[in-house]
Parts: structure tokens; sequence; C-alpha cells
């Protein structure tokens, strides 16, 4: 009945057991899987993953007992050290090798938390995943024994890498920042710290820090115009909230406009700094397709030129805003860019269809 046997497979991630005993994976077969644990729990008696370990030969011999003897096997799968996409390519090619020996209807991970337990879809790609059995280690509830565990932890955030990128790398990075600010901008430290706190819990929730290599990698110029136009958009922003704090007192309109005519340096005013931080990165794509050889979008070039002609009707909104400015100004140049808006809208349709010929 080869197919309904079973695979058990134990997955170790970060190649904990791997690199502490020299081991080089897969590890096939019920023997060979409980020498490795042996050993491993022998060098660390307090890691979790021995436990995973004589967990998945526990499933295996009580599936056995449960008269599947002959129609089971067990297996250990582990990534590498640094874990993300390369260790779950490795544990991938594992998995394969595994499969490439025999046929197996399904299969029941055994792991000891949800670290390991994200290699769950990669399992599925290639076969069931019947049942995942998560080991919790069961600790003494004394303070002596919870004092140690601590002290083991936090061991782990000062000297194991993967840890300490984090502990002591992002809290530097914070102490560094907060200085600076307090020496430049005293009066709004904290809510430029929290400022940069949300930025960075952003990137990493959205993975923006993925996005941003990959486009670095295939067109550096939209990177670097990207990363300009950043740095213009937040010198524009610290400036004009400058301004605005400083005139709230006029009305929250009237703030405003004072906010986007803020002088940033010799003719320019915060308005002209929003307004190249979009259009700048439109005009490093339209520069990485000319590098490459390829026909610029008409989408792209009058997306940027109707982002350029828009600086106008903003200043004429602020100066109206602030009280200095004249309701036909911004009327005219609503009208002229809602033109713009038209015809580019008209056009790409006409574009598509012209790139779709052969």
């Amino acid at each position: 009945m080869e197919e309904g046997r079973l695979l058990i497979l134990c997955v170790d991630r970060d190649n904990d057991v791997g690199d502490m005993l020299g081991i080089s994976t897969p590890v096939i077969g019920e023997e060979n899987v409980l020498k490795v644990a042996l050993e491993y729990i022998l060098k660390r008696p307090e890691d979790s993953d021995s436990n995973a370990l004589f967990a998945a030969v526990q499933t295996y011999r009580e599936l056995e007992a449960k008269g599947y003897k002959g129609r089971v096997e067990i297996a250990l799968l582990a990534g590498i050290a640094e874990e993300g996409v390369e260790a779950d390519m490795k544990i991938l090619r594992e998995l394969d090798a595994v499969l490439s020996k025999s046929k197996y209807a399904g299969a029941i991970l055994v792991s000891d938390g949800p670290t390991d337990e994200a290699v769950a879809p990669l399992i599925q790609s290639r076969l069931p995943l019947i049942s995942v059995r998560r080991v919790v280690v069961q600790q003494s509830r004394g303070v002596e024994e919870t004092f140690v565990l601590i002290v083991n932890y936090l061991r782990k955030l000062f000297t194991e890498e993967k840890y300490r990128r984090y502990s002591l790398g992002l809290t530097g990075a914070f102490l560094i920042i907060y200085v600076i600010l307090s020496t430049i901008v005293p009066q709004f430290v904290w809510p430029l710290v929290l400022f940069f706190s949300g930025v960075a819990l952003f990137v990493k929730g959205y993975e923006v820090d993925v996005v941003l290599r990959e486009i670095y990698s295939s067109r550096p110029i939209t990177f670097a115009s990207l990363m300009l136009s950043s740095l213009l958009l937040l010198l524009g922003t610290v400036q004009g909230l400058s301004v605005f704090v400083q005139n709230i007192y006029k009305g929250a309109w009237s703030a405003l406009g004072d906010m986007l005519l803020a002088p940033v340096g010799a003719q320019l005013i915060a308005a002209d700094l929003f307004v190249l931080s979009a259009a700048l990165p439109i005009f490093g794509r339209i520069l990485d397709a000319v590098i490459s050889y390829k026909q610029p979008r008409f989408a792209d070039a009058m997306a940027m030129t109707t982002v350029l002609i828009s600086r106008q009707l903003l200043v004429e909104i602020a100066k109206y805003f602030a009280g200095g400015g004249d309701i036909r100004g911004v009327l005219t140049w609503s009208f002229i860019v809602l033109g713009f808006i038209v015809f580019s809208v008209a056009v790409m349709p006409l574009e598509r269809r012209t790139g779709e010929r052969p």
C-alpha cells in the first residue's frame, strides 16, 4: 500500500541542529533521526529543537503501533541560520529529495514553534499536510528556574546574530536619532522620534524594504529618484509644519496656505518641494526606460507634465487660503490641470492599442 504511506517531518528552519553537530540534511529514517536527537540533546539540552526531534520519533512509533508499520517514514529537514527565503528554498529542495525516494499520501509536521510552522505552505505545495503537532516544553514554575530562563533569553538577545541586530542595532539607532534630533530641533524631538518609529514599523510591516530592493536591482535611476523624492518631501514637510505651527493662530486654512508658501531657500517654497517629490519618481522611470532602450510610456510623460503644471494650481490655492490670492486664478489653473488630465485619460487607450500591435 505504497499510496497510503505517511511522512513525519521535523523542520529546523534556522539549522541549529546541523550547525551544532556538523551534519548534512535531510536525515531520513527513525534510527538516524533518533541518533541525531540524542547527540543534539547532549550538547544543547535546553534547546526546544531537541524536544521536537524526540516528539517526531514518538509520533513515528505511535503510528507504527496503531497499524502503520511499514507505511510511515520520518525525516529531518533544515534551512540556514539566516532563515528567510533562502532557508525555505533549501527546505523545499530537501523535501523534494525525500519525496524522490518514495511516494507519500500526506505529511505530519512536528514543530517546536511558529518559526518552523512557517514552512507549512511549502510542505502543502508538495503533498497534503494532514496534521501539525506543536511541541510546547513544560518548564518548572519555580522562581530560580524562571530566573535562569530569563537570563538565557537575555543572553540570546546579545550573543546570537539574528536577535542581536534587533536588540542592539535598533536600540543604538534609536539613541543616535534621539541625540541628533534633541540637538537640532529640541522642541520637536518626540514627534519626530515617533514619526521615524512609525515609518520603520510601516516599512517592515508592509515589506517596503523588499520592494525597494527589487526596484534598486531592476531600475536604479527610479530608486535614486525615490530616495531624492523622499528627502525633498521630508524637507518640505518639516519647514512647512514649522510655519504652520507659528501661524495657527490665524486659523487652520490660513496656516495651511502659509505652510505651502513657506520659503525653503533660494526662490523655492514648500509647494515646490512637494511637486518635485511627486514628479521625480516618474522622471526616474522615464530615464530607466530610455537607458534600457525601451520606449518611454506616453502616460508617464503626461503624468509628469500634469504634476509640474499642478505646481501653479497649488500656489494659487495657497495664496487664496493665506488671504492674498484670487479665486479666478484658482479656477483658471484648475481648468488647465483638469484639461491635461482629461487629455491623458483619452490618449492612454490609444497608446495601449498601439503597443499591442504586432
